[in-house]
């Protein structure tokens, strides 16, 4: 079997193409696939941009090389007051603010929470980011009782996999607590595919210096959740032969 891990930005998965065993690099369009080893499993990695739209294709160039199950990584806000910064969950269920609802593979989920010691959780995909604690309760009670995170492309990803009959998992790392309001120039930033454009950030800036500190906390964050994420997914994917015996 080979798996394609995939996630948004190139900063999600930095840390794990450091652990790639003899990585190769093919282009697809304009998405970069590495392949390699990992975990003593056959993987191809790639980062699709951030936002829906670069997600589906991203996601579908990928799934298209060959691939017969995905891994999907990234960080994610917080829903719930009981995840800290920087904690692992995996997803038991991904839903959309179009009441789309995946459930993930029930086996797979297992595993991965064996081996990574991460929490399970219902991921939310949002239309947009979820800049405010007010937000967030708002999308806390669409996901319904127990731990919830919110992110902007797990369920283009999971669609795309699930078209395929595929079967799927979703690690996220938290970046943003349920209680913490990001700049609101994130989503004043964001293009008609709901990216972040990083130019319209820089310009905001201009009219917002204050939000900077912030803005460069969080990108800490991202890395030290990349981290995070490398462990998870190199201790998880050995754990899938044993899903797929129990299956």
């Amino acid at each position: 079997m080979t798996i394609a891990i995939v996630a948004a930005m190139p900063e999600e998965i930095g840390p794990l193409r450091g652990r790639l065993v003899a990585a190769t690099r093919t282009q697809r369009g304009s998405l970069v696939v590495e392949r390699g080893r990992l975990g003593g499993r056959e993987v191809a990695l790639a980062a699709t941009g951030d936002g829906a739209r670069n997600a589906r294709a991203g996601v579908e160039a990928l799934l298209a090389s060959g691939a017969e199950a995905l891994v999907v990584l990234g960080v994610s806000g917080a829903l719930s007051a009981e995840l800290a910064t920087a904690e692992l969950v995996v997803a038991t269920r991904v839903t959309d603010e179009d009441g789309g609802v995946r459930e993930a593979d029930a086996a797979w989920v297992a595993a991965a929470t064996r081996a990574t010691g991460g929490r399970p959780a219902v991921v939310v995909s949002a239309r947009r980011i979820a800049d405010s604690a007010t937000e967030k309760r708002r999308l806390a009670a669409q996901a319904g009782p127990g731990l919830a995170v919110v992110d902007l492309e797990s369920a283009a990803y999971v669609a795309a996999a699930a078209a395929r009959a595929i079967p799927w998992l979703v690690l996220r790392a938290v970046s943003d607590r349920a209680d913490e309001n990001l700049p609101a120039l994130l989503n004043r930033s964001l293009d008609a595919g709901g990216a972040v454009n990083r130019g319209r950030v820089l310009r905001s800036l201009l009219g917002d210096p204050g939000a900077l500190p912030h803005l460069l906390a969080l990108r800490k964050r991202v890395g030290q959740c990349a981290e995070v994420l490398a462990r998870a997914a190199q201790a998880a994917l050995p754990a899938f032969a044993l899903a797929e015996g129990a299956a």
